[in-house]
């Protein structure tokens, strides 16, 4: 694997007598790729230990070469009027991808790391360019209370599978933020999505082929985000803080799709898996000169796996609550300890790939902590 690139930017500042400017420009050239030759080695377990009995060919578990070479150069400003800021910006992308396969099916090769023209199983290339406007607004309405809103162009560049196109949305925030004794911000948003891309990953709890794409086709998301802050501070030195989120998503598809393996059938309507509508997150803290606690409650609704989110194709929601202490030795020393899911929830948080999937059990963690 190889990751590489340079990047440059120029930034400039001009006040008039009502208005200042802050200009910044930019561009960045990248590449990066995989080499993958790899083989599949067998063992036996005997008495607690692993024994080699095949170490297999090269190639035998892929014979691959992939690169990805990309340039982005943008624009962006700050435009300050009294207390008004506006922020508009312009960004470009051009990326081109490539992946070369030889064969190494035993059927089909005697050398399955055979890099040699005779030996080559196909090629592919994907060529992706992108124009993405912005804008953001903040608008002082009293010392402590600003008004936030925005609408911007996003973007995510598809594999290179061949009639995969890039996910592309117009994202639009508007909502205000308050900074006094108690911090407290609302956000609504909503995203249009021109075609929401799914990315097949190890993870992503879908029965595909990592690095695989697939069109969402047009699709919307749309939402609040509440977050509320505040810290108390006693005579004795003790300080108690308060931190609460709470995040409401509403997320569909607006086309129909033929079934694919990442989405599922998918109708006008459906909701996209793996999308939570309710989401609950209250952090209470207590913290001294050397000691600090923390209690962390967690909630996430139950998802949709498949876009039908038929019986078998939802999980289940989960609660969960954490703890966790430090303590400060020194000024460069610290002992910690942690218990995750201390009441040992349950819970089915996922049914691909494979079959259903927990989540994770009561776990606890004693450690250290060394400031060099």
């Amino acid at each position: 694997y190889f990751s590489r690139g340079a990047q440059a930017k120029l930034t400039h500042s001009l006040q008039t007598e009502s208005i200042d400017y802050d200009f910044e420009a930019g561009l960045r050239l990248h590449k990066d790729g995989e080499d993958r030759l790899q083989r599949d080695s067998t063992y036996h377990q005997s008495r607690g230990k692993l024994l080699l009995d095949d170490l297999g060919r090269w190639g035998n578990a892929g014979n691959q070469r992939q690169t990805a070479e990309a340039v982005a150069a943008y624009f962006q400003s700050r435009i300050t009027f009294k207390s008004v800021v506006l922020s508009p910006g312009l960004r470009l992308e051009r990326i081109r991808q490539d992946r070369t396969r030889w064969e190494t099916q035993a059927s089909r090769t005697t050398d399955p790391a055979d890099r040699s023209l005779d030996n080559l199983r196909d090629q592919r290339r994907n060529k992706v360019q992108v124009l993405l406007p912005g804008i953001g607004l903040l608008w002082p309405l009293t010392p402590t209370v600003s008004v936030v809103a925005g609408v911007h162009k996003g973007f995510t560049t598809p594999s290179n599978a061949p009639g995969v196109e890039p996910e592309t949305a117009v994202n639009y925030e508007l909502g205000f933020r308050s900074s006094g004794r108690t911090g407290l911000e609302a956000i609504y948003f909503l995203s249009d999505y021109d075609n929401l891309l799914g990315q097949c990953t190890a993870s992503s709890g879908a029965q595909c082929t990592p690095g695989d794409s697939f069109n969402g086709n047009a699709a919307t998301v749309q939402g609040l985000e509440l977050t509320a802050q505040r810290e108390y501070a006693t005579r004795t030195g003790l300080t108690f803080s308060v931190n609460l989120n709470y995040t409401y998503l509403d997320g569909h598809f607006d086309t129909d799709i033929a079934d694919t393996a990442f989405f599922g059938d998918v109708s006008t309507g459906d909701p996209i898996p793996y999308l939570p509508q309710h989401q609950l997150h209250i952090g209470l803290g207590f913290l001294t000169t050397r000691w600090s606690h923390f209690l962390d409650f967690g909630y996430q609704d139950a998802v949709c796996v498949k876009a039908s989110c038929t019986l078998f194709e939802t999980t289940q929601s989960q609660a969960t609550l954490d703890l966790s202490s430090h303590y400060e030795l020194n000024a460069r020393t610290a002992i910690f300890a942690k218990i995750e899911n201390v009441t040992d929830q349950n819970n089915l948080v996922a049914r691909q790939p494979y079959g259903a999937r927990p989540n994770r059990g009561r776990s606890m963690a004693l450690g250290f902590s060394i400031s060099l």
